[in-house]
């Protein structure tokens, strides 16, 4: 019994000192609309990519950049954007992070998963959206620096 407990201790204190996680993310609109994709986040490197083609991919690698699903050549550099700051913020800070953020009118209520160690929910109220991001089938795991680089962007799957 001692030693199932020391592994469980160790398996939660790596989880919660990863450096590094990947997520399925479902994005719950106000008008029940959904959009979903992977959530890449390494040592401060973020990759947001939607499934639709029609829709694209958020690399955050220094600066951000926007590159469209269906067109990879198509990269555009993106202006710094407040919710996707926060986003990238409290994933670096985890597990040392509130549950309630405001900030130039925006609310942000976070909801931890008691199955993984990670954030289960994000919900965003702004003037300019209202939504609910579900992360799911969290894995806390190295990821290559190359997915992170928006003009040579490889494959998630």
């Amino acid at each position: 019994m001692r030693y199932l407990f020391i592994f469980f201790f160790i398996i939660n204190f790596k989880v919660t000192l990863a450096k590094s996680v990947k997520c399925e993310f479902e994005e719950v609109y106000q008008d029940g609309s959904i959009q979903s994709g992977d959530m890449l986040f390494s040592d401060g490197l973020l990759r947001y990519e939607y499934y639709d083609k029609q829709l694209f991919t958020i690399i955050f690698n220094n600066d951000y950049f926007v590159i469209r699903n269906d067109n990879k050549n198509s990269v555009s550099k993106l202006n710094n954007d407040l919710v996707l700051n926060e986003l990238k913020s409290l994933i670096k800070n985890y597990p040392n992070i509130k549950t309630f953020y405001s900030k130039d009118n925006i609310n942000i209520k976070i909801h931890e998963s008691k199955d993984n160690n990670f954030l289960r929910r994000i919900s965003i109220n702004s003037p300019d959206a209202n939504l609910s991001i579900y992360f799911i089938n969290c894995n806390f795991e190295d990821i290559p620096k190359r997915y992170f680089q928006p003009f040579l962007l490889p494959e998630i799957r």
